[in-house]
């Protein structure tokens, strides 16, 4: 189906297909269930898996399948497969438009001719090009399950006509310009209410660098839920409707039912957390267009050797902890005497992809020259991340206490945010007290 952005239509219809002979030679080589080697680094058994999703080693098992054996141990989250489902969807063609945004002039080449102002002005106009359709995409394919009782941006109209002077520091309730707004949505018949950044790092897609889909699912409460039967249903106010949407998701990260983040860049990968202690992550398969299970069971490395920051905002960082641990590992003064490699994207979903893969720590402090209250969004970006890491059995704080204990009190509200391997975070915090963190696994002991 074709979409119109900027008199431009884009359709599947551009992208090359195979050859007739090309097919047949495929088929005559591949099953319908080929060969599939599913790394893992999990305790479960093979036989474990067969017996829950099938032959997990030697089987393609894609995302609706895999979802569909969860359902039927635990039909109560049928709706959250419906909701996922969809999520896959949007994420399968916001996909296509990052890889072939410069095919489709989503892009604008930036040449040395022109001022600094100029490219700068270029590129924010790419980033609001892919931010309007990724937006677009993911809108659309929630609407299309049929059971959403609303799906909104989150940004008041007030907020997008605000203008923030040159000189004047962003409000930390507003989000940067080129977002149109995030999602939110909620299921018409049940209790699932979910928000999604629709595609974080978009500075980055003219490079050809990762960028990713962000999303978090949380449940409203019982109670609320009475509440809004008892009300007048005939009641057609939609900024009421709007900001009880709002409201619902504005619950710490620990109430999280689910999320995950769908990573685009030489793979698309989706990974996803349910919240039962496991994270698994869904590769999309081009020949067949479906996300398949790669990595079962993820677990983050106890330690890495790399850490991931942005070290220009050194200057403005208030923590002297901070700096005195980053200045130690880079040494090799730290505990393992390994010096510390930096590796900074630019993405979130990026840089924490690969400390979940390979370990190591990610931070973003704030800074009192341009964020005093962090740079990243804590509801839509840190939450769900920190979630997704401490589901694979790393740690995740604002710099004083469990990120994933604190509740948002606005929509965009920033928060800094440091997440990564057990150890690493252990012994960073050593340097910067975190005076209300409390273990949960010490405290359950």
């Amino acid at each position: 189906r074709a979409s119109k952005v900027d008199d431009t239509y884009y359709s599947s219809s551009q992208i090359p297909l195979p050859s007739r002979q090309e097919l047949a030679a495929s088929a005559a080589t591949t099953s319908t269930e080929p060969p599939l080697t599913v790394s893992s680094t999990s305790e479960e058994t093979a036989g474990e898996k067969k017996e829950k999703y099938g032959s997990a080693g030697t089987q393609r098992i894609t995302l609706p399948r895999y979802l569909s054996g969860v359902v039927q141990d635990n039909p109560e989250l049928r709706d959250m497969e419906s909701l996922l489902l969809s999520v896959q969807m949007a994420c399968k063609t916001i996909s296509n438009l990052v890889h072939r945004a410069g095919i489709n002039h989503l892009s604008s080449p930036i040449t040395t001719s022109l001022s600094p102002q100029d490219q700068y002005d270029i590129r924010l106009n790419s980033m609001k090009k892919l931010d309007q359709l990724s937006t677009t995409v993911l809108q659309h394919a929630l609407h299309f399950t049929g059971k959403l009782q609303m799906v909104t941006p989150a940004k008041s109209q007030r907020q997008r006509d605000k203008k923030v002077p040159k000189n004047k520091k962003k409000e930390d309730d507003q989000p940067d310009s080129h977002q149109p707004g995030v999602l939110i949505a909620k299921a018409y018949e049940g209790r699932y209410v979910a928000c999604f950044d629709p595609l974080d790092g978009s500075g980055n897609a003219d490079a050809a660098i990762c960028t990713g889909t962000v999303f978090g699912i949380f449940e409203t409460d019982e109670d609320d839920e009475k509440k809004k039967d008892n009300d007048d249903k005939n009641d057609d106010d939609d900024m009421k409707t709007r900001e009880e949407l709002v409201q619902a998701v504005l619950q710490p990260g620990k109430n999280l039912r689910a999320a995950g983040y769908c990573l685009y860049s030489s793979a698309t990968i989706l990974v996803l957390s349910l919240g039962d202690g496991k994270t698994h992550g869904f590769t999309l398969d081009p020949q067949i267009n479906e996300f398949v299970l790669t990595h079962w069971n993820m677990r983050i490395p106890s330690r890495g050797n790399v850490y991931s920051c942005n070290e220009a905002n050194s200057e403005g960082w208030s923590d002297k902890g901070w700096k005195e641990y980053l200045k130690k590992i880079k040494r090799g003064q730290g505990e393992t005497g390994e010096k510390y490699a930096l590796r900074y994207v630019g993405s979130m979903v990026g840089d924490i992809h690969r400390t979940l893969m390979y370990g190591g720590i990610f931070g973003y402090p704030s800074d009192t020259d341009q964020h005093p209250n962090g740079n990243l969004q804590l509801l839509y970006k840190c939450a769900p991340m920190g979630y997704i890491v401490s589901q694979a059995g790393g740690l995740c704080t604002n710099g004083e206490q469990n990120l994933l204990d604190i509740r948002p009190s606005r929509v965009h509200e920033r928060s800094p945010v440091f997440m990564g391997s057990p150890e690493d975070m252990k012994e960073m915090m050593e340097y910067v007290k975190h005076t209300n963190y409390v273990d949960e696994e010490e405290e359950e002991k």
